[in-house]
């Protein structure tokens, strides 16, 4: 499912909750890990070879206890813009899975918590798993996923990785925020019929239609399932696009208190 995760890696105290979950993720078939560090234009100085090598070998410490688990592992360090480079590193090391903490410190916080991460939501193919770091007691497990769904035809793709990581789980819920549907033109019996569709092919999924401005809905139903993971997809146009990505995916993050899986439209 995910044979090739890359962590985006700033050497703050994100570092072993990131380790902790790429060693949960071994049982969804990860074998390779790249951990890749970029360092801003932002950064007081310019680096030199002699920084970038010193990086490489914090790299490869940090890297120890997961090369005694005998994963496969890459190191890269870099200078430019994290997104773009992040992304272009994804595309060219087929990358199944990109993991970052969303609470970084120092230099990544804004990173992390702003721009460049919902930047690389837009830029990457491939799914982008958000972590808070602050995380202490959901998200340790894997008991409930949660999805969050537009029922658009770019929303397949997190349905499809949805239904692959489903029988990891022991609940499975899908949900549609009633106040979508009004946004965008559905009907009620629309809405229904696309979660039963999902339920005939997701064994025990419970799906539910909430009341409610969308975001907070989301939050709400999810923190009631007590989700240990939300999939959301990148949405088929620019308005839902930029609502399901931007100020929903912060929020999420923000009020749900567990990982959150971005899902790129261009996800095959």
């Amino acid at each position: 499912m995910f044979p090739h995760v890359m962590i985006a890696i700033d050497f703050s105290p994100a570092w072993p909750l990131l380790e902790q979950r790429l060693i949960r993720l071994r049982s969804k078939g990860v074998k390779r890990v790249s951990l890749v560090h970029i360092i801003s234009p932002k950064s007081a100085t310019p680096p030199t070879e002699q920084n970038i090598e010193q990086l490489y070998a914090q790299l490869v410490v940090h890297a120890q206890p997961l090369n005694d688990l005998g994963l496969d592992i890459a190191y890269h360090v870099d200078a430019g813009k994290p997104s773009e480079l992040l992304s272009d590193y994804a595309e060219h090391h087929d990358v199944d899975l990109i993991l970052i903490g969303c609470q970084g410190q120092g230099r990544w916080q804004e990173m992390l918590l702003g721009s460049t991460a919902l930047n690389l939501a837009h830029l990457t193919r491939v799914p982008l798993w958000l972590e808070p770091v602050t995380n202490v007691k959901h998200g340790s497990s894997y008991t409930t996923v949660v999805l969050a769904t537009d029922m658009s035809a770019a929303a397949s793709k997190a349905e499809r990785l949805f239904h692959s990581l489903a029988l990891h789980f022991q609940h499975r819920v899908a949900i549609i925020a009633e106040s979508l549907l009004e946004t965008d033109g559905y009907g009620f019996e629309e809405a229904q019929l696309h979660l039963t569709a999902l339920a005939a092919r997701i064994p025990k999924l419970d799906t539910v239609i909430v009341a409610g401005e969308f975001k907070q809905a989301i939050i709400n139903e999810a923190n009631a399932w007590h989700a240990d993971l939300i999939i959301v997809g990148q949405q088929g146009h620019s308005r839902l696009r930029e609502r399901l990505l931007g100020s929903t995916a912060k929020a999420l993050l923000e009020g749900a208190a567990c990982p959150v899986i971005l899902v790129p439209s261009q996800h095959t």
